[in-house]
């Protein structure tokens, strides 16, 4: 097996095993991963607000950086360690719980990349998303404890 394959099996176990308990804690719904950066991309069914949003991104990074960090297999593959909130990617698609889309008052994407987290709204049908607000992963945390 190679360093390469063998680093891919090792970084889908640590997604499978993060998305499993997401899964059964907070009803997100694993919908895609990415193999270069640390992805992970869930559907969750619950019409939500900035303040929700947040809390499960949170939630979501932090048990992946836990997941990575604790495995030790992983370690020498590793282009930084620990990991930090600028080397995971997660998108969370919101939907209502009948499948439909979210209302424009509502987010109907929120994602972190490199530390950045950003919220999203549908605008009309055929148009792009709007970015309606962008928060460093620190600033998130501090308006998540307040």
């Amino acid at each position: 097996m190679t360093a390469s394959e063998n680093y891919e099996r090792i970084a889908d176990a640590i997604t499978a095993e993060t998305a499993k308990k997401l899964q059964n804690e907070k009803e997100l719904i694993l919908t895609g991963t990415g193999r270069q950066m640390m992805m992970m991309g869930f559907n969750f069914y619950e019409a939500v607000n900035s303040e929700i949003a947040r809390k499960l991104l949170i939630c979501c990074v932090e048990e992946y950086l836990s997941a990575i960090n604790n495995n030790e297999k992983i370690r020498p593959y590793l282009h930084e360690y620990p990991f930090t909130d600028k080397n995971v990617k997660i998108v969370i698609y919101f939907y209502n719980s009948d499948g439909s889309d979210v209302s424009s008052d509502r987010i109907s994407v929120a994602a972190i990349s490199k530390g950045i987290v950003t919220y999203y709204v549908k605008t009309s049908d055929n148009q792009p998303l709007k970015d309606i607000h962008e928060e460093t992963y620190q600033e998130a945390l501090k308006l998540d404890q307040k």
